[in-house]
């Protein structure tokens, strides 16, 4: 369970913007003054932390000015009441910020944002000690990741089925050798016997629209006409 920490001097919209995290199943932790919400994140080391601009005593800029002078990296969300001026956006992001959202916010855009960061974490953690089975492709325009038996693009989900995504994830485990039809209705539907490869043209027609990034110069799923499906082996 991801631990997010809320610092913020709005009583309401904390205790509001807490009940709603934890309807998702997010641990929360809550601060209503940047001096407070600076020790507890120190302390109890959230996975993202939520951070207002404009408190009293020790406003949003101090905070994560300090909490990186002191090394720390954990991701920061600002949810402030400043706007969306890009300058405002600028200056947090320079600051030290990961991300910016102004008030008030829309809570499905919130959650998946820092769904999305949490993400990141988990890759990054993954990434140091090799153990990683989130693949990303064309610089995060396709992101293949194993642990949640989902595709991304840009952090963005597809939506791939069950079937979907296990059909791409065995193309890319192929990556550059061709599938026939009757390999992947064996291989990923597990029919032992000749099934209806008309199945496989449908699903992969299916999957391509979820994310391929253009529908005329397919990038992901290639054909090898009369033999099947394959996924590139030179995509970086």
């Amino acid at each position: 369970m991801a631990k997010i920490l809320i610092v913020d001097d709005e009583i309401t919209l904390v205790n509001s913007t807490a009940d709603m995290l934890r309807s998702f199943s997010f641990d929360v932790l809550t601060a209503t003054s940047g001096k407070a919400g600076f020790e507890i994140a120190v302390r109890e080391k959230p996975d993202v932390i939520i951070l207002d601009w404009m408190m009293p005593d020790y406003n949003g800029l101090q905070f994560i000015k300090d909490y990186r002078d002191n090394g720390y990296q954990t991701q920061v969300l600002f949810l402030t009441g400043k706007g969306d001026l890009s300058q405002y956006q600028v200056e947090a992001l320079r600051a030290g910020a990961d991300d910016y959202m102004s008030k008030p916010y829309d809570p499905t855009v919130l959650v998946e944002r820092l769904r999305a960061m949490i993400r990141r974490n988990d890759y990054n953690k993954k990434r140091t000690t090799g153990e990683s089975n989130r693949h990303e492709y064309c610089e995060g325009e396709l992101i293949i990741d194993g642990d949640v038996m989902q595709a991304f693009n840009h952090d963005v989900s597809c939506d791939l089925t069950n079937r979907e995504f296990q059909l791409l994830q065995y193309l890319e485990t192929n990556k550059g050798r061709v599938c026939s039809r009757s390999e992947l209705l064996k291989q990923v539907w597990k029919f032992d016997f000749l099934g209806d490869e008309r199945t496989v043209d449908v699903t992969i027609k299916r999957t391509r629209q979820k994310i391929e990034p253009d529908q005329k110069n397919f990038k992901y799923i290639l054909t090898r006409r009369g033999f099947g499906y394959f996924f590139p082996s030179d995509l970086t």
